[in-house]
């Protein structure tokens, strides 16, 4: 899904080491992530899931780094 990512849209925000929260594109061509998925990308790197919550809200979710800032989505998994 990354390469289909950057091949669509080359300026679009990707999170590095997140690739599994990747489960779409916008028309936009920003990249959609799973909120659950995130948090457990963090877990699996030895996060607790409070720290894992809490990174992914602080330094993902409210991060806006330009046009193609990625969209985070609750998808329930």
């Amino acid at each position: 899904m990354r390469e289909f990512i950057a091949k669509h849209n080359p300026e679009a925000i990707l999170w590095d080491g997140c690739d599994d929260a990747i489960i779409g594109i916008t028309e936009k061509g920003q990249a959609i992530y799973s909120i659950e998925r995130l948090w457990e990308v963090f877990m699996e790197q030895g996060m607790s899931d409070e720290e894992a919550v809490e990174w992914v809200d602080y330094n993902i979710i409210c991060a806006y780094v330009g046009e193609f800032t990625p969209i985070h989505v609750n998808t329930n998994d």
